[in-house]
């Protein structure tokens, strides 16, 4: 009676176990399966659903291996799937243990074994045609192994990894946001008890997580959370629209998320024919937000999922989707694409191309013309022998961040960080900074960064800074010159910024050194009466003699300021006198000059005041040894050296410094007076900054300063002062903007 019992309850679940592996559910058959190979351990059919079940695992295909070898002891070409009382394996027990030893990278032992199935099956078994791409995949991983790349990995610690899952990571251009996706229990244990049946394991989450002073915080719960599947997929380069995956009872779609003030809203499908009927799993949108990629699944294209491609049209909505080709599509699956910050580079995971098992990482970029190149490896150990996706790369592409399973993690899938060591840095500027209104707890919600390619007249981009801090991040291209608006709360401030073409990407504690953008002024409780706008203010009397040079700077713009206004309504005033007669314009007219020229006087007197006092060598607080500042004519762009006083100055301060050793750090202006000289006047500024280095350099050298000793640290140059209105002549009002700084640290 007992041996009928436990025959009825091993076939019992035997059938259970069977019907979860149909319906893909190989996780939950698993532990059944373990069971029954408890009870029948040479149960060849019982050791082949076991290694099954690991094969299809997340994190234990390793473990695969001795259940398969063990399966192939006994195989049949007439095998019974249904028959409990089978106890023979199929054939396929050879391709799925050539799979084993694939991952374990037993490489020829795999190819040994995909060429024992190959020949225990036909041309028409479903598994034919991928043999030979399993065993050219095991010849290229060889030779990926035999020739690693110089890469250095670093788990990205138990703050932001869990026991759980933690996968697809979303970062923020300058690294100091992390999106990401986790199967962890809330930190409210509302999730307890809530898993999905497929696999046993709790619902994706998004998550979110912030880097202050090199340290992440404790990751919080995004609010777009449900109790189904939300799952990061990227993030666009402006921080300003999170790409989620949504399963829809396994249709898989792709929706978007705006951010507004620290909040995302309610995530929305994205348009056009992206999201069909078929199996959407990623998406990624250009920097300038002119190009939507997508993969898909549907019908017409490559072979399995492929990349496709949106265009915005001018109304702003998405042309058609268009397939990518053949170029970057295989036969097999491609996933997980992602657009570098340069525009012109993108990462992708792909089964086919020269993969050397499961998905790979890979990069292609695309020319001036719009060609796409062919996709390079990415190479060992980036890509292993099983599936690697969800790659996202640094902005200067010496960092790269990816999920995977490794024995000393902290339990599922972790996020990890690699620094690929030899790769080449990405010739990009990562422009930060901070905007703020004085007066105001929270940035108002118009506070943005406009950004103008001055040069080719394309449409400004527009970046909304983080509104908890003010802080943005945008990336600039080499050999362009911007036009940059800050604004917020009604305010506005301008520049011009050119970038070289030989510029290096800046990392991004060494990037443009921007001062904050503030805006307003601190609230007085014990107010007195505003002045009118007409009313001068002595921009004399408040100075003390301690603080005189530090304050006047911020006197001379604020008299620009003052001058441009009083321009403004004599201008108006001088339209009126064409239409009104005798009315006392005349004499305003006269009264309004009279103004601006004793106000040019005072800044005249000032700006000559300035360069005596700066142009004398003195030692500032903090840091700064030493500094030095000279100004210049128009289209002047050399430095005096046969003024050897700074020269001698940083010569002597090289003995003197503890170390032996100084820092030089020089920075340089140009006036919005035209040059036709330079061409522009971002151009100007730059070149003046170089030939300062350069006269530094050479000027160190003759006097016998030793040269290891003296480090270049930062060469900016930027475009100053008031617009310009066509008076060159007054060289007291533009030329105080034509400087070169240089500190001494």
């Amino acid at each position: 009676m007992f041996a009928v019992s436990a025959q009825e309850s091993f076939r019992q679940k035997f059938l259970e176990a069977n019907t979860l592996i149909e319906e893909n559910q190989f996780n939950v058959a698993l532990p059944i399966w373990l069971d029954l190979h408890n009870e029948q351990p040479d149960n060849f059919n019982v050791n082949y659903k076991v290694g099954l079940c690991y094969i299809h695992s997340t994190n234990d295909k390793t473990k695969a291996l001795t259940y398969l070898v063990k399966a192939v002891q006994n195989t049949t070409k007439n095998y019974d799937p249904y028959s409990t009382s089978e106890k023979k394996s199929p054939v396929e027990s050879y391709f799925y243990l050539a799979r084993a030893y694939h991952i374990h990278y037993e490489l020829d032992n795999a190819m040994l074994k995909y060429n024992a199935f190959k020949e225990n099956i036909g041309k028409k078994h479903y598994l034919f045609d991928e043999v030979d791409h399993h065993i050219q995949q095991c010849k290229d991983a060889k030779i990926a192994v035999a020739n690693p790349v110089n890469i250095k990995v670093k788990n990205m610690g138990d703050v932001i990894n869990s026991p759980d899952g933690d996968y697809s990571p979303a970062l923020s251009i300058d690294e100091s946001t992390i999106y990401f996706t986790s199967k962890r229990i809330r930190p409210d244990s509302s999730n307890y008890y809530v898993k999905d049946i497929s696999d046993g394991e709790h619902f994706e989450d998004i998550y979110v997580s912030h880097k202050y002073d090199g340290k992440w915080t404790e990751p919080k719960l995004v609010g777009i959370n449900t109790e189904g599947h939300e799952a990061t997929v990227n993030l666009s380069a402006d921080g300003q629209t999170l790409f989620i995956y949504k399963d829809d009872d396994g249709d898989g779609n792709i929706y978007t998320s705006s951010l507004e003030g620290e909040n995302w809203t309610f995530p929305q499908k994205i348009g056009s024919d992206v999201n069909k009927e078929s199996r959407e799993t990623h998406a990624h949108i250009s920097p300038k937000g002119d190009f939507l990629y997508f993969v898909s699944d549907r019908k017409g294209g490559s072979g399995g999922q492929d990349i496709y491609v949106c265009k915005r049209l001018p109304n702003g909505e998405w042309a058609k989707a268009q397939n990518m080709g053949g170029v970057l599509n295989t036969p097999y699956d491609e996933d997980g694409v992602f657009v570098h910050p340069d525009g012109k580079t993108m990462y992708f995971s792909s089964r086919g191309h020269n993969s050397i098992g499961g998905f790979d990482i890979f990069y292609s970029t695309v020319d001036d013309a719009g060609i796409w190149s062919k996709p390079i490896n990415m190479g060992y150990p980036v890509n292993s022998t099983d599936d690697d996706v969800f790659f996202v790369t640094s902005a200067d592409g010496k960092r790269g961040y990816f999920s995977s399973f490794k024995e000393d993690g902290y339990g599922s899938y972790d996020i990890y960080q690699i620094s690929l060591e030899d790769a080449a840095e990405k010739p990009l500027t990562l422009l930060t900074g901070f905007i703020k209104v004085l007066g105001q707890d929270e940035l108002p919600d118009d506070a943005m960064v406009t950004v103008t390619n001055n040069e080719n007249g394309d449409r400004p981009n527009i970046y909304k800074p983080r509104k908890k801090d003010g802080k943005f991040s945008i990336i600039l291209n080499p050999g362009v010159d911007y036009h940059i608006e800050y604004s917020a709360g009604g305010f506005t401030q301008e520049e011009d910024l050119y970038i070289p073409p030989i510029s290096a990407y800046q990392e991004i504690n060494r990037g443009i050194d921007l001062q904050d953008v503030i805006f307003g002024e601190e609230p007085i409780k014990d107010t007195t009466q505003e002045p009118t706008k007409n009313t001068v203010k002595d921009p004399i009397k408040d100075l003390s003699e301690n603080d005189e040079l530090t304050k006047l700077k911020a006197v001379i713009t604020t008299l620009n300021l003052q001058i441009a206004d009083l321009k403004d309504q004599l201008k108006k005033s001088k339209k009126e006198t064409l239409v009104v007669v005798n009315d006392g314009n005349d004499a305003k007219i006269v009264a309004l000059e009279s103004v601006i020229d004793d106000l040019k006087k005072q800044l005249d007197a000032m700006a000559k005041k300035k360069v005596e006092n700066i142009n004398t060598i003195y030692t500032p607080s903090e840091d700064i040894i030493a500094s030095y500042q000279e100004y210049f004519d128009y289209n002047v762009k050399s430095i005096k050296t046969q003024d050897s006083k700074y020269i001698d100055m940083i010569a002597k301060a090289v003995n003197k410094a503890k170390t032996g050793k100084v820092t030089i750090d020089i920075e340089s202006s140009a006036s919005k007076v035209p040059t036709k000289t330079f061409g522009s006047n971002s151009k100007l500024a730059y070149t003046r900054a170089q030939a300062a280095k350069a006269a530094i350099l050479k000027s160190l050298k003759s006097k016998g300063a030793n040269l290891k000793n003296i480090n270049i640290n930062k060469v900016s140059s930027n475009v100053n002062g008031p617009q310009y209105n066509g008076d060159f002549q007054q060289t007291g009002l533009y030329e105080k903007f034509q400087y070169v700084i240089i500190k001494i640290r």
